[in-house]
């Protein structure tokens, strides 16, 4: 089993979404940054903060990240 990341969370657009691969840095993606979406869209990355951290997941990114890491459920 290998420990590195095949996406990562981020909240964008009032939702939370998922990017391929780890967090370039280890550091968040900055507020107003276009990322690329397992979902297949392009969103506009949120300030990452205790708030938007509970926005909804979207999930068609949570389908393919499970589909990503082998989860069956």
């Amino acid at each position: 089993m290998t420990s590195e990341l095949k996406h990562h969370w981020q909240p964008a657009e009032k939702q939370r979404h998922a990017i391929a691969g780890p967090l370039p840095g280890g550091k968040q993606h900055n507020e107003g940054e276009r990322l690329d979406t397992l979902c297949g869209r392009q969103v506009v990355a949120a300030a990452s903060n205790e708030l938007n951290w509970l926005w909804p997941t979207c999930d068609a990114c949570m389908n393919v990240a499970k589909e990503r890491v082998g989860a069956t459920a």
